[in-house]
């Protein structure tokens, strides 16, 4: 067989492997760190996408500050004002975007820290998409040489 065609279908099928597998991750909730700082007058947001059952853990210390948590549908399930320590825990009811403000109305910085299992956005399989479309075009390609 052609040298050329070998490698084109190895990278074709390369490509459509890790495409098939990111988009298998993309759709799967990790954990990850909420750990920031919010310096005085700003707002951080938080904004994990979470699956029932998925939890969140965070504290937030320092001057005062105002935290609102959000569920996917843009109720208030917590909500605090002039707090100088905050401690939040959640497990997801509701599949869907949840929503954390923090608001710093004091003078010094507000550390948060804690962790969230979240996944990626709707956006986040485009990329995985494509990388297998790009190993299927590969792999044509690759079938070209072939007979040559």
């Amino acid at each position: 067989m052609n040298r050329t065609f070998l490698i084109m279908v190895a990278a074709g099928a390369a490509f459509i492997a890790i495409g098939i597998a990111s988009t298998i991750y993309s759709n799967v909730a990790v954990e990850v760190s909420l750990d920031g700082t919010v310096t005085p007058g700003l707002t951080d947001e938080l904004s994990p996408i979470m699956d029932v059952g998925n939890t969140l853990s965070m504290q937030a210390n320092g001057s005062t500050f105002d935290v609102d948590v959000y569920d996917p549908d843009g109720n208030v399930i917590e909500s605090e004002r002039g707090s100088s320590n905050f401690e939040y825990d959640l497990t997801a009811n509701k599949a869907g975007e949840y929503r954390i403000l923090v608001e710093n109305t004091g003078s010094e910085n507000v550390q948060i820290t804690g962790t969230a299992q979240t996944k990626s956005g709707p956006l986040a399989s485009l990329g995985p998409m494509l990388l297998i479309v790009t190993g299927i075009i590969v792999t044509g390609l690759g079938a070209r040489f072939r007979t040559r």
